[in-house]
C-alpha cells in the first residue's frame, strides 16, 4: 500500500512537471529580429530578441500559451545605473518592434540607452507576436472600396460581412479573441519584465500606449518607477468621445476663422464650405489617381464625402495648418490628399483584429450623445463612422465581434507614481481637458499643453524628447520646460 502511494505521488509530481514545461511559460527562445540591427550590437551582447510564452489568461498560469516578440536593448554603459524602460506604441494596433528598434539603433538609442535598458515588448495580437491579430480580409475590402461610391451604410454593411468573415477565421484558429485587452496587456508587461529580472521599470507610452500606462497604473503600480505619457487618453472616455471631440474641435476652428479678420479673409465662410462640400462629394463625387507607397502602384480614388471626411478625420492628427488645408480642397485642390493619401488605403501590418477586441470589450457601451447625428455634422460623423475605432462603427461591430464585457464607466485611477504627460492643445482625439483631469488623480504628476500641436507632442523635435529623458533620469522634480515656450497658440493658418 505504502509503495502504490509513492508511486501515485511520484506520478502526480511528474504530472504536473510535465504539464508546465509543456505549455511553457515564462520561456525565451532567441530568434532572429526581423528588423536590420548594426552586427556590432549582436556580437557585443547589447541587443537581443526572441519569443517569451506568456499566459493566454493570466488568472490561469497553466493554461494556453501565447507568444510576444520581444527586443532587448542593453545600456551602453558598463553596468546599468537606472531601472530599465519600456516603451509603448499606440494604435491599438500599431507595432512596437517596427516602431522602436529602428530608431533605438541611431540616435535615440545613443541618448537613451546611456545608463539604462530598454525593453520593447511586441504587445499580444500584434504584428510579430503569436497569433498576430492582422486581418487581410480587411485590408482586401479597403483596397476594393477605393473605386467605389458607395454610402457609409453600404459600407458599413460590407465591413460587417467581413468582420464575421474574419472572427470566423479566428475562431476555427482556435484564436480566443476574449483574451486581447488592456488588463491582460498590462499583466504581460509586468509578466515578461520580472522574466527578464526587472522587478521595477519605467514606461513610456504614446496616445493608445497611454491607455496601457494607465492600467499598470491602476493595478501594478509597485512595479512603476515612472510614467511618460503622450497624447494622453482619457482611461474613462478615450474612445467613445471621438465623434464629438472632432465636431466640437472643428467647431472651434471655424469658430476662429469666423471671428478673426485676417483669417476670414484668407478663407472665407470655411464651415458652410466645408459641410456643402461633404455634401456635394456624396451625391457626385471627384476621382483622383493616387500612389500605394507599399507596392508604389497607382490607383483610381472616388473619392466622396465619406472618404473625405475620412481623409480629413485622419489629418487632424498632424496638421497645424488646418484651416489653409481645408480651404485648398475645399476649392477643389487636392494636391495634399494625393501627396499622402495616408488613411485612405490600409495602414501597413496593423493589427486590425487586437484594435476591435480591445475597444469592443472596453469601449463599447455607448450613449446617445457619442454618436451626434442630430446635427449639422452628421454627414462628417457617418463619413468618419467607417472607420473601425469609432462608435458608429463600433456599435455595428459589437453584434458580430463577441468579446467578453469588461467595461466599466468610472475607473478610480488615483496614482502618487511620478508621471509626466505631454498634451497638444488642437488634439482632436485626446482634448488636453482629459489630460488635465487625470492630473488632478495623478497626485505627483506634470503636465505640460505644447501650444499648436495636435496629437503628439513627443514627435515635434527635441523638445519632447529632452524633457521626457530628464523626467525619466531623474523622476523627483519636473523637467525643464522652457522649450515648451517656442511653440505658439493656435494654427498656422496664413502659411
Amino acid at each position: 500500500m505504502r509503495k502504490q502511494l509513492i508511486l501515485c505521488l511520484f506520478l502526480l509530481v511528474a504530472l504536473f512537471i510535465g504539464c508546465k514545461q509543456g505549455n511553457g511559460i515564462g520561456e525565451f527562445t532567441n530568434s532572429t529580429c526581423p528588423i536590420e540591427v548594426p552586427d556590432s550590437l549582436i556580437e557585443s551582447g547589447k541587443f537581443s530578441y526572441g519569443f517569451m510564452k506568456v499566459p493566454e489568461f493570466h488568472s490561469n498560469p497553466n493554461g494556453k500559451a501565447i507568444e510576444l516578440a520581444v527586443a532587448v536593448f542593453k545600456s551602453h554603459a558598463d553596468v546599468s545605473t537606472h531601472e530599465p524602460l519600456v516603451l509603448i506604441m499606440g494604435g491599438p494596433g500599431m507595432s512596437d518592434i517596427d516602431a522602436f528598434v529602428p530608431e533605438l539603433t541611431g540616435d535615440l538609442g545613443k541618448l537613451f540607452l546611456d545608463n539604462r535598458d530598454i525593453v520593447i515588448i511586441e504587445l499580444r495580437g500584434l504584428k510579430y507576436s503569436k497569433p498576430n491579430l492582422l486581418c487581410p480580409e480587411i485590408e482586401a475590402l479597403q483596397m476594393s472600396l477605393l473605386d467605389k461610391n458607395f454610402t457609409s451604410d453600404q459600407t458599413l454593411d460590407l465591413y460587417m460581412d467581413t468582420l464575421k468573415e474574419t472572427y470566423e477565421r479566428f475562431e476555427t484558429e482556435g484564436v480566443n479573441l476574449s483574451a486581447f485587452n488592456d488588463y491582460e496587456i498590462a499583466k504581460d508587461i509586468v509578466f515578461v519584465m520580472g522574466q527578464l529580472g526587472h522587478d521595477r521599470f519605467s514606461v513610456f507610452g504614446s496616445s493608445f500606449g497611454t491607455l496601457v500606462c494607465q492600467h499598470l497604473l491602476l493595478n501594478h503600480s509597485d512595479h512603476i518607477v515612472s510614467v511618460t505619457m503622450n497624447a494622453v487618453v482619457d482611461i474613462n472616455k478615450a474612445f467613445p468621445r471621438l465623434h464629438t471631440n472632432a465636431n466640437q474641435t472643428l467647431e472651434a476652428l471655424f469658430e476662429k476663422c469666423r471671428n478673426d479678420e485676417a483669417l476670414n479673409k484668407a478663407y472665407p465662410d470655411l464651415k458652410n464650405r466645408f459641410l456643402s462640400t461633404l455634401k456635394r462629394l456624396n451625391e457626385k463625387p471627384d476621382t483622383l489617381q493616387i500612389k500605394y507607397a507599399k507596392d508604389k502602384k497607382m490607383y483610381k480614388l472616388v473619392l466622396n464625402g465619406n472618404k473625405l471626411a475620412v481623409w480629413i478625420f485622419a489629418d487632424m492628427y498632424w496638421d497645424t495648418k488646418l484651416p489653409s488645408t481645408l480651404h485648398k480642397i475645399l476649392s477643389g485642390d487636392y494636391s495634399q490628399i494625393v501627396k499622402k493619401p495616408g488613411i485612405l488605403f490600409p495602414l501597413d501590418d496593423f493589427s486590425d483584429g487586437l484594435s476591435i477586441s480591445l475597444l469592443l470589450s472596453e469601449y463599447s457601451n455607448f450613449e446617445k450623445d457619442d454618436i451626434p447625428l442630430d446635427n449639422e455634422y452628421a454627414e462628417f460623423v457617418k463619413g468618419c463612422g467607417t472607420l473601425f475605432f469609432t462608435p458608429y462603427f463600433l456599435t455595428r461591430a459589437k453584434k458580430i465581434w463577441k468579446v467578453d464585457d469588461l467595461q466599466n464607466k468610472d475607473i478610480n485611477l488615483v496614482s502618487d507614481v511620478p508621471t509626466l504627460m505631454l498634451s497638444g492643445e488642437l488634439d482632436h482625439v485626446c482634448p488636453p481637458i482629459y489630460a488635465n483631469e487625470l492630473s488632478k488623480k495623478l497626485k505627483n504628476s506634470h503636465l505640460y499643453v505644447f501650444p499648436g500641436i495636435a496629437h503628439s507632442p513627443i514627435d515635434q523635435g527635441a523638445c519632447g524628447i529632452m524633457m521626457m529623458k530628464e523626467f525619466i533620469d531623474d523622476p523627483t522634480k519636473a523637467p525643464n520646460s522652457q522649450c515648451v515656450e517656442q511653440f505658439k497658440s493656435g494654427y498656422k493658418s496664413l502659411e
